[in-house]
């Protein structure tokens, strides 16, 4: 058995121009974007490569990339019973990490190639931090680290030619008007730091940052099969990527899109459109609300992934209830009901493949920010028509007792059966939501006072929640219920009640 690298494949080495910038280096970039690029090129119509940007100082992938040559495998399945497409991607050129490479990345940023900006920082990604201006230490955030290359190419752009060198940026984050919610914190820095108007008009004029819905279940390392995939390839991959063969992309653009990027030429399921938005409310409340609405409870209850939860009895039926019952009643959209529901049995069926192994962990990376985004819109929606949303309370409850046991980063919970479960999370979150169980004694009434510290935190949901009386009282007793009956008990209580 040898690992994965060009020394056993050879026919594998490229020598394709850098095209693309690429913020993360995860599962979803790889098994998404990045397969993608490698199929248009694999037809001649992008005929580039991308240089991965590590997005937090803790990553641990571009190590991995490099000792593989920058190769790695996507396995995607299009469902229980068809054959797995296993392949080996090359569009990978080069990966840096820009608290350890700032002055190589700032180089980078002038390869005159380069026409295109990918990220997917998680949802916490695509935020306003307050930074310093350093051509030799790059900030923390992406927003800052972006604007700062930016402004590098626009400089030397102008000084060579004064044209050219715009960018497309196409954010992957899950979040409403990614593209554009981006280019606004860019404009904040770029007013922060004073770099002028000159460079504002690039940012407008040359520059496009486009709102984007991605859909792909990317499950990453197969960590029980493994060994079984090294049967069938005869190498080792330390990162092997699976995933659904399915993938959708919707990007709010016009048809010039596809001179740069011929994703529909290359028969690929993206299109670009005037307004993404229902595409993106669709996919956002339904498919990532339904996973962040039901993986801390499940969690709880000790499953581990997505198919666990949609074989457990309760958890399957509390999953389709909070769809069909609470979710999709509260979309206001152009589409009929008829095709929000088709939509979602279509997704149920795609969680409910053996093959794709979705973590519990990984969806609740930065769970903070993604109820906020893709929970609590769908309870305000029924608030304002006066409904109160048991099933989508108790899963914000639940997701507020993960933080019982421990305000850390990773976060330790306390699961079912005695066992001890991690993820990842925002380090403010991560205090503040331990932190407001300072006040809970094993009462309903303690709960009460956990749950208005958390709902009335302005930094975590932008708005005070808690001066909505009866939302705030239905969540601290079914927290109550969870810390005190468990959360598979809970659910089964909340589904009992009409």
């Amino acid at each position: 058995m040898y690992k994965l690298d060009l020394n056993h494949f050879p026919e594998l080495k490229s020598d394709l121009k850098i095209k693309a910038l690429q913020f993360g280096e995860g599962n979803f970039l790889r098994g998404f974007i990045d397969w993608m690029l490698q199929r248009m090129n694999q037809q001649g119509l992008f005929n580039g490569r991308v240089l991965a940007v590590q997005p937090t100082p803790q990553g641990r992938v571009i190590p991995r990339l490099k000792d593989q040559d920058f190769l790695y495998t996507t396995v995607l399945s299009a469902g229980e019973g068809q054959p797995e497409q296993i392949e080996i991607v090359n569009v990978i050129a080069d990966a840096l990490n820009p608290y350890t490479q700032w002055p190589q990345l700032l180089e980078a940023a002038l390869l005159p190639d380069l026409q295109v900006v990918f990220s997917n920082t998680t949802e916490a990604g695509i935020t306003y931090e307050k930074s310093e201006f350093s051509l030799t230490a790059a900030p923390l955030s992406f927003p800052a680290k972006l604007t700062i290359l930016l402004y590098v190419r626009f400089k030397a752009f102008r000084d060579a030619c004064r044209c050219g060198g715009g960018l497309t940026v196409l954010p992957c984050e899950l979040i409403e008007n990614n593209g554009s919610r981006l280019k606004q914190i860019v404009l904040h820095h770029a007013a922060d730091w004073e770099l002028g108007a000159e460079f504002n008009a690039y940012l407008e004029e040359d520059c496009r940052f486009l709102n984007t819905v991605v859909d792909r279940v990317v499950s990453g390392y197969p960590v029980t099969r493994a060994m079984e995939y090294e049967g069938k390839t005869g190498y080792i991959d330390s990162l092997m990527t699976c995933g659904e063969l399915y993938g959708f992309m919707a990007i709010e653009s016009d048809p010039s899109l596809e001179e740069i990027l011929p994703f529909a030429k290359a028969g690929l399921n993206v299109i670009t459109v005037p307004d993404i938005r229902p595409y993106h409310l669709t996919k956002e409340r339904i498919l990532n609300g339904a996973h962040s609405a039901c993986a801390p409870a499940s969690f709880l209850m000790g499953l581990d992934n997505v198919n666990e939860l949609l074989t457990h009895a309760i958890s399957r039926e509390f999953t389709r209830s909070v769809i069909f019952d609470e979710i999709i009643p509260g979309l206001n959209l152009k589409f009929e009901r008829k095709e929000l529901h088709r939509f979602a049995e279509q997704v149920l069926q795609r969680w409910s493949s053996p093959a794709v192994h979705y973590q519990l962990s990984n969806i609740l990376l930065n769970c903070a920010a993604k109820m906020r985004e893709r929970v609590i819109p769908s309870i305000l929606d029924l608030r304002a028509r006066g409904i109160l949303p048991r099933r989508l309370c108790f899963a914000l409850a639940s997701f507020i007792a993960l933080y019982r046991a421990e305000g850390s980063v990773p976060v330790k919970v306390l699961r079912a059966g005695g066992r001890a479960g991690y993820f990842r999370e925002e380090a403010y979150a991560a205090q503040a939501l331990h932190r407001a169980f300072d006040s809970y004694t094993r009462t309903e009434a303690s709960a009460l006072f956990t749950v208005k510290a958390v709902l009335s935190d302005l930094r975590l949901w932008g708005t005070d929640l808690s001066a909505d009386v009866d939302l705030t009282a239905c969540v601290a007793k079914l927290l109550h219920a969870v810390l005190s009956d468990g959360a598979e008990e809970a659910m089964r209580a909340v589904l009992a009640q009409n």
